[in-house]
């Protein structure tokens, strides 16, 4: 028996989405104001990112300008409403005790979201974006608020983040305060950590033969590079974080995530049976929704991966073998 939220909050999340979805930004965000030095007086537009200011320069105090800054100023007013009015839609959501980040968390997802990462085809993976599903599906789902401060980002090599100096990945990065490290005989790091525990890991698709770490030229970072990552990035879905008022970013469809955890799960032995058990876990939790919710959708996903080959199949019946509950549910009928 699936366990639903209320109408009233699954309501209230999709009217969230929809603002995301159809926001429209300042032209330069930031506060506007003039500022003077032994040059003259210029117009300028400064933004908190992180522990920092970023500041943009718009021209010289000139009639034309002031008409400008007058415009960039309304529209950062609108903003600011905007933000008001889906802050109020994320502590609604709060209070019903949906999936939150914590506050480290939250603010690097945003720290990506504003560098681009999400809005050119950067998805947000791991348990953050397996938190989301409850939001998804408008369900409760078991440990979906046991969110970690790791955080999984994933890209294909397609993937390009604007290059200026607000919207960089690793500038964006250095201004939250994460810096990359390397273990022992890892001379190119893929993973990113703060003084206070926040961890990101950037994964990217193995190609057959390829390396196990891969430069992401379109990022400008190393990358870890796995297996089976594309079928897990293809026809990603938008999701709301519940952070501040709120971050738009691109989740795996949840069809395609529970398939996909059925088939790294067979490969994670020895020390790393822990994060195998959870993987099964996750992919259990979210098939018994979505054969009730969406049976056509995990159908199809199921149907695909097992199309893919000997390999794959193999994988799946090992993960199968360890969680009988679901094999009746992905191989009966689905109507």
């Amino acid at each position: 028996m699936v366990d639903s939220y209320p109408l009233a909050i699954q309501t209230t999340y999709r009217d969230l989405l929809d603002r995301h979805l159809r926001r429209t930004r300042p032209d330069v965000p930031g506060s506007i104001l003039m500022v003077s030095n032994k040059g003259g007086a210029y117009w300028v537009a400064r933004q908190r990112v992180g522990q920092g200011v970023v500041e943009h320069r718009i021209g010289p105090d000139t009639a034309e300008i002031r008409n400008k800054a007058e415009r960039l100023k309304a529209e950062n007013d609108k903003a600011q409403d905007w933000n008001r009015d889906a802050g109020a839609l994320v502590a609604q959501l709060r209070a019903a005790r949906l999936p939150v980040p914590t506050a480290g968390t939250g603010k690097l997802i945003n720290a990506l979201e504003r560098a681009s990462f999400f809005a050119e085809g950067g998805v947000l993976a791991g348990t953050h974006a397996f938190g989301l599903y409850a939001l998804e599906l408008g369900v409760r789902l078991e440990d979906a608020l046991a969110l970690t401060e790791d955080v999984d980002i994933a890209a294909a090599k397609s993937v390009r983040v604007l290059a200026d100096e607000t919207a960089s990945l690793t500038r964006a990065l250095d201004m939250i305060g994460l810096r990359p490290i390397a273990g022992p005989m890892e001379p190119h790091p893929v993973r990113w950590e703060t003084g206070d525990g926040v961890v990101l890991d950037i994964l990217t698709p193995k190609r057959r033969g390829g390396e196990a770490v891969v430069h992401h030229d379109g990022l400008g970072v190393w990358a870890q590079a796995l297996p089976y990552l594309d079928y897990l990035l293809a026809d990603p879905i938008a999701a709301v974080l519940l952070y501040r008022e709120g971050v738009l970013v691109r989740i795996p469809a949840p069809e395609r995530y529970a398939v996909h955890k059925l088939i790294v799960a067979s490969a994670r032995t020895g020390t790393h049976r822990a994060k195998s058990d959870k993987d099964l876990h996750q992919a259990a939790a979210l098939i018994r929704v979505l054969a009730e919710e969406r049976p056509y959708e995990l159908a199809a996903a199921y149907e695909m991966a097992m199309d893919n080959g000997p390999k794959w199949r193999t994988a799946i019946a090992a993960s199968l073998r360890r969680r009988t509950d679901i094999t009746a549910i992905l191989n009966g009928p689905h109507d």
